[in-house]
């Protein structure tokens, strides 16, 4: 009895977070620091290319939304993102019955779009002008 009471609790402490990351942008780009990447919660102003959409979720008690931007922003950094655009975030819950009656499951879920800034400096010159 106490076994399985240890093994429930290291189960809703470890917690699991699940990431998806749909690459729309094959070319690679060297990795940078997490602490680089730029978090944003709306499209910026500045022209920007999308790398990917990265979808991260948890189904663990303890788990936050804190957590999983954090997932989020160390597979930015990994794609060599300059930013992440981060959605609105969502919570699904379920209610689970067991022998002491019923538990509350939340799965929490955000996702974001990877993007680097196209360079600024470049003339606008070299926009691909319209054919004949």
């Amino acid at each position: 009895m106490v076994r399985a009471v240890r093994f429930s609790f290291c189960l809703l402490t470890v917690g699991c977070i699940n990431t998806n990351v749909q690459r729309l942008d094959p070319a690679p780009r060297p990795a940078r620091s997490p602490d680089s990447v730029i978090v944003l919660f709306e499209k910026p102003d500045r022209p920007y290319t999308v790398l990917a959409v990265v979808t991260s979720s948890s189904v663990a008690v303890f788990d936050s939304f804190d957590d999983l931007r954090r997932k989020m922003i160390a597979e930015a950094a990994l794609l060599g993102g300059d930013a992440l655009i981060l959605k609105p975030e969502s919570t699904t819950s379920t209610f689970i019955h067991n022998t002491v009656g019923f538990v509350q499951s939340d799965r929490k879920e955000t996702v974001g779009e990877v993007i680097v800034f196209q360079d600024a400096r470049r003339p606008s010159s070299t926009r691909s002008a319209p054919g004949p």
